[in-house]
């Protein structure tokens, strides 16, 4: 699988917005990606002691997804992370990662737009292909993604993907997306099977002039 570069910055930042009862939010995306590799995959107790250890309530303060809206995610998070020669989203568990931030992370506002997203998705689906979501082929999935995608305009408010996901103004598929990429790369099999590290790529040169450099790749 070929997957462009993300340069996950996931540091809490002062003044960030806070959470009733936890530590600014950031911070736990942070201490997520600090702790990465914890688990093969995630199940929803992992995911949830994972949060738990990164400073997320103890308890859940949402319900989490129903169900019908688990397999909607389910097949949108195959469709933006599939099966290639390594594993996909689903393999990682990212669902269920997905499910646990709706629990103990969300606000009520994000999870209710998010719950919102994923009707929308369906009903994209059932405008399409007379059928839900849960029941489109990889194909049809991700040609309605794209077309979400291309109708989902983002001003560019940060490059940060940690940053993104809280920003209110992203669009849903911009949500969707980091949140599947986010839980693929703290996964074990996304962490230690797609990402690879390289030493010294290429050849090594001490006098690189790094102002030249793009300073960050976004899918």
């Amino acid at each position: 699988m070929k997957i462009d570069t993300i340069r996950l910055h996931a540091q809490a930042e002062r003044g960030a917005e806070a959470h009733p009862a936890n530590p600014a939010r950031r911070a736990v995306l942070g201490a997520l990606l600090a702790g990465a590799a914890v688990a093969g995959a995630w199940t929803p107790a992992s995911a949830a002691a994972a949060l738990q250890a990164a400073g997320a309530a103890a308890r859940p303060h949402n319900a989490g997804f129903t169900q019908p809206e688990l397999k909607i995610l389910t097949v949108a998070a195959d469709a933006i992370v599939p099966v290639t020669d390594t594993p996909g989203a689903v393999a990682a568990g990212v669902p269920h990662f997905i499910d646990a931030l709706a629990k103990a992370w969300m606000t009520p506002e994000e999870l209710a737009q998010f719950r919102a997203g994923l009707a929308d998705l369906d009903k994209r689906a059932q405008q399409r292909y007379r059928r839900g979501f849960a029941a489109c082929t990889p194909a049809q999935a991700t040609e309605i993604l794209q077309a979400l995608r291309a109708s989902s305009p983002y001003d560019g408010h940060t490059f940060e993907l940690a940053a993104r996901i809280e920003d209110p103004q992203a669009p849903f598929y911009l949500r969707l997306r980091d949140l599947v990429v986010y839980g693929y790369f703290t996964s074990e099999v996304g962490s230690t099977k797609e990402l690879r590290y390289v030493a010294v790529p290429g050849r090594f040169d001490g006098d690189v002039d790094i102002k030249t450099w793009p300073y960050q790749n976004v899918i």
